[in-house]
């Protein structure tokens, strides 16, 4: 599928003039069962195409693209290849070739065959585009062509007629929210509750979720931004297929879907996300590659944010546009790739979306081109690990003026513009965004998206600027946190303190605040008080 289409129709209309071109057929159809059938015939010069709709209940012409009809014109057409289109186990419609009686070649059977399972997928992604449509108040198509796209696919057709857990992992940006709707949409609960939970910022309790979920199916989005206290409340309301627990507050049988953008497995490691929670998701788990290892997705992609956005893609794309996103990481993936392009198709107005037009509205796309293109300078100090392919590699003067890492944590949490801005750039983003965030569960690949640089040049700009770790850092300010709640409540548990500033581990804590601050957190708060 390398141009997406706003309509079913509209597509398999251009897949069935694409086969008829390759295959010199003369006739092509594709039937799909409770949706309708196109008819490509050709004669001579003359097309018949017809779009027959069994909703509307009668034939209706393909509209405007429906070139002049033959009316004496009559086709006997055989032999014909005739290959079921199934989804599923399940045969939901057929793709039939049929040529005139002179024609002669290779059996095609096996290629049809591919050409079916294709249909078959793409069908299911309108179908789904559809549901969410009605369901949820906007569209969700999957775009691309690419193999990593097709193994999401299978995934799908075999996770949604299951009852287990899926557990659906990738960076921010990728299309997990399209795989929960298409593993709900696809299978048996299609028509029952489907139930989203925003694990950020979640509304209302476990019990709620679950009631109003009752039958179908509850998603737990970015799962890993669940505050530690529900992640061990959650599972008391899931049925555990591993006999962890076998008494439940809730005999509600509902199917859980969750994604991840961190590693859940490390924090599992690092006690900072619940071991009997990840124990029950991890059935069905599926990683959803990031866009810079799809590359083949790019260009569909723009287009399918072109058109969703009202513009024609012929109209905006140009060459250096496209090698330009070609050559672009997409730290953000396709929600970056929607945002980029609508923000360029509106500033250029009816104009084409040219190399200048990127430069002026969206430089770091064209900058990163440069530097790519550009020869590599010399190194003027220890370099960055080998990895780090998409960010500069002079290494930055050390910040040795800033002070030490104590100095770096008051600048940061001040956010000391000044002496910020002595810092490399990236660093800069990933300490702003460790203050704003300190008691999230922040990984470095997280931390490194946010700061638009590889995870491997993160490390080392923290070690050669600030000479200390990523994760010290966040534990020096957790802890500075720390200080402030101690002295400013002295009622508060030395228990919930831990879990306000970021660590879900009260030994962790202590561990820290001693190390850092030289006493217990007991004994600074009475030091504090008096």
């Amino acid at each position: 599928m390398s141009r997406p289409y706003l309509e079913v129709a509209d597509f398999l209309v251009s897949y069935a003039q694409r086969l008829a071109e390759l295959s010199r057929a003369a006739t092509v159809e594709i039937a799909v069962a409770d949706l309708g059938r196109i008819v490509l015939s050709r004669s001579g010069t003359e097309t018949v195409q017809d779009w027959l709709s069994e909703r509307d209940g009668g034939a209706a012409a393909a509209s405007e693209r429906e070139p002049r009809r033959a009316p004496e014109w009559r086709l006997e057409p055989t032999p014909s290849v005739t290959v079921p289109l199934v989804y599923a186990d399940v045969g939901i419609g057929r793709l039939n070739l049929a040529w005139d009686r002179r024609r002669s070649g290779p059996d095609l059977s096996e290629a049809l065959a591919d050409c079916a399972r294709q249909l078959a997928f793409v069908v299911k992604r309108y179908e789904v585009c559809e549901w969410a449509r009605q369901r949820l108040g906007r569209s969700l198509l999957l775009v691309g062509a690419s193999d990593a796209v097709r193994n999401l696919e299978i995934f799908v057709e075999k996770a949604s007629h299951s009852d287990l857990p899926c557990l659906l992992q990738g960076e921010f940006g990728t299309e997990t929210p399209y795989l929960a709707a298409a593993i709900h949409c696809c299978g048996p609960r299609r028509d029952l509750p489907f139930v989203q939970v925003n694990c950020a910022q979640p509304r209302g309790a476990p019990q709620d979720w679950f009631r109003q979920a009752e039958g179908g199916t509850l998603f737990f989005s970015d799962i890993d931004m669940l505050a530690p206290g529900l992640q061990n409340e959650l599972p008391q309301y899931m049925h555990s297929r591993l006999g962890q627990w076998l008494d439940v507050s809730s005999t509600t049988r509902v199917r859980v879907i969750a994604s991840a953008s961190s590693d859940l497995p490390r924090l599992v490691a690092e006690r900072a996300f619940a071991r009997q929670l990840l124990a029950e998701l991890d059935f069905l788990p599926v990683s959803v590659p990031p866009l810079r290892e799809r590359n083949d997705d790019i260009e569909p992609l723009v287009i399918a944010a072109l058109e969703g956005h009202g513009h024609r893609a012929e109209d905006k794309i140009s060459a250096e546009m496209l090698e330009l996103c070609r050559s672009y990481a997409w730290p953000e993936n396709a929600f970056e790739v929607e945002r980029v392009i609508a923000r360029l198709a509106v500033m250029t107005g009816r104009a084409r979306i040219r190399a200048d037009d990127i430069r002026h509205y969206f430089p770091a796309l064209h900058a990163q081109a440069e530097r790519a293109a550009a020869p590599v300078a010399p190194m003027v100090t220890a370099p960055p690990p080998a990895e780090a392919v998409h960010e500069p590699m002079l290494a930055p003067a050390p910040a040795s003026d800033g002070g030490g890492p104590e100095d770096w944590v008051h600048h940061v949490l001040n956010k000391d513009l000044k002496a910020l801005s002595r810092l490399h750039p990236n660093l800069r983003k990933a300490l702003i965004y460790l203050v704003d965030h300190y008691a999230e569960p922040i990984r470095l690949d997280t931390l490194a998206r946010q700061a638009h640089v590889s995870q491997s040049h993160l490390s080392f700009l923290f070690r050669h600027s600030l000479q200390t770790s990523c994760k010290a850092m966040l534990s020096r300010i957790r802890v500075e946190k720390a200080k402030e709640l101690l002295a400013t409540n002295a009622r508060q548990p030395i228990t919930d303190v831990a879990l306000q500033v970021g660590f879900a581990d009260l030994s962790h804590f202590e561990k820290y605040f001693r190390r850092q601050v030289g006493r217990t957190p007991r004994e600074y708060r009475r030091m504090a008080a008096e």
